[in-house]
């Protein structure tokens, strides 16, 4: 790995850390002196393809947040586009889950995820930014077990416009995406909620369900009421229960928005601003 070319002199290959219809991950060594994480995407339609990569790295080169991956640069080398950006030793938080288990994360962890979650996502809404695939796999964890925003790659700039574009994971993803309906920014807070609801119970709250049309039955089943968030409550009590219950709710108008998650509760809000005027912009 270490004699393989990436069509750049200052980075030297490591390993191979994941792969996928786009392209490869690479860990690399850059320019001798850190580690960093190299997504290599294989544009196969320049035409089609290109617009949406460029669109991905706008975003990212646009946001500094100690929340959100870093993004380092770009470059075009034989056929693909590859983003250097920050790497994140601890994995992701679907990894952090697991091995959580069986026992879970204490009342303290929970806190901690969220709430590094929910600054992140902040950060992107202040800046018009909708992620729109917001899920474990795409929340890295760095050496202090910080948890940051990653993948940008179907992420776009919010407009007045009404918008409808089916796109995302379907277990994370807003009933209103999922039905071809309007949406705005308040579909990251849909998956803000199935998050909550893994980071708790070890699995995702629709995770039985196997195919997109039983996601969409068991999601309409409870428009009418609450999702059951029990076991939520007899673990980390009631705020978070009620919390995750009201992030969850299928009509986007009644569905809690992300200013009103901040003042939820005293515990919550005091956490989080605490954290949050102890930012260090420069890491």
């Amino acid at each position: 790995m270490q004699n393989m070319d990436l069509g750049d002199n200052e980075l030297k290959p490591i390993k191979i850390l994941g792969a996928g219809n786009f392209g490869r991950v690479f860990l690399c060594n850059y320019r001798q002196k850190y580690k960093v994480c190299v997504k290599r995407i294989i544009v196969k339609n320049p035409k089609k393809e290109m617009k949406m990569v460029m669109h991905e790295i706008y975003i990212m080169s646009q946001l500094r947040h100690p929340h959100i991956v870093h993004y380092v640069r770009s470059f075009v080398h034989a056929g693909t586009v590859n983003i250097v950006m920050e790497y994140a030793p601890n994995g992701t938080l679907h990894d952090l889950i697991k091995r959580s288990l069986p026992n879970g994360f204490t009342a303290a962890e929970v806190m901690q995820h969220f709430c590094d979650i929910l600054m992140g996502l902040e950060y992107l809404h202040t800046r018009h930014v909708i992620h729109r695939d917001l899920k474990p796999a795409n929340l890295l964890v760095d050496s202090n077990f910080c948890i940051k925003i990653g993948d940008f790659g179907i992420s776009f700039i919010n407009s007045p416009n009404v918008m409808h574009d089916f796109a995302g994971t379907i277990l994370y993803m807003a009933p209103e995406i999922m039905r071809f309906e309007k949406f705005n920014n308040k579909c990251d807070i849909w998956s803000l909620g199935c998050l909550l609801y893994e980071i708790c119970c070890g699995r995702n709250p629709f995770s039985h369900a196997t195919s997109r049309e039983e996601v969409d039955r068991l999601i309409h089943s409870f428009t009418r009421r609450r999702l059951d968030c029990s076991a939520i409550r007899s673990k980390y009590g009631t705020m978070w229960a009620n919390l995750c219950a009201s992030m969850l709710v299928t009509n986007v108008e009644n569905r809690i928005s992300l200013e009103k998650i901040l003042h939820c509760d005293a515990s919550l809000t005091l956490y989080y601003y605490r954290k949050y005027f102890t930012y260090d912009y420069q890491k």
